[in-house]
């Protein structure tokens, strides 16, 4: 990351928006006791501003293979429901950090 939080001009459309769909479903991720929040995949695309569901979900699918999301049930990928596994919170803070710095 370059100072000030910005993403070098360089990084693909397509990293820039798996990493907003991360920062989305950071938001309130966690809940107490460690459960985690689950999303609904429209939600997901409005809040990351994606008018086309079906490229969210590829993206979802991509965050799912670095095993950063998963779909609830977990193996459905048909699922509308989606949550961040613990290295998916994990890489959130870390991006987090950097943008701060």
């Amino acid at each position: 990351m370059s100072k000030g939080g910005k993403l070098p001009r360089n990084v693909a459309d397509s990293h820039v928006h798996q990493i907003n769909v991360l920062k989305v479903m950071s938001s309130g991720a966690v809940l107490d006791a460690g459960h985690v929040k689950e999303f609904q995949l429209n939600d997901i695309s409005a809040r990351c501003g994606i008018k086309d569901e079906k490229e969210t979900q590829r993206y979802l699918y991509i965050l799912e293979g670095q095993k950063l999301v998963t779909p609830m049930p977990e193996g459905d990928f048909t699922s509308r429901t989606w949550r961040l596994t613990g290295n998916g919170v994990k890489a959130v803070r870390m991006i987090q950090k950097e943008t701060t710095q």
